[in-house]
């Protein structure tokens, strides 16, 4: 039997809301460069859009699954 060093604990939406974040700063610039004419970007726009949309999401089910698989203290196994 092999020693397997213990789980690493994630803060998943810490993790969804930095990547969410780094989306946001995303569309923000396609969005500025569009307007100012330099880079035709109608589609990166929507990409980034849903980006942050699907991060949103990703924020608001892990914040409500992390808390219902919670382990009450006490209970090691």
């Amino acid at each position: 039997m092999t020693n397997l060093p213990p789980p690493v604990v994630i803060n998943h939406p810490l993790l969804f809301g930095i990547v969410t974040g780094l989306w946001a700063v995303a569309l923000g610039v396609i969005v500025v460069l569009d307007l100012a004419g330099v880079y035709q970007a109608r589609v990166w726009i929507l990409v980034c859009a849903v980006g942050v949309l699907l991060g949103i999401a990703g924020i608001i089910y892990t914040k409500f699954s992390w808390r219902a698989r919670r382990e009450p203290p006490g209970e090691d196994d």
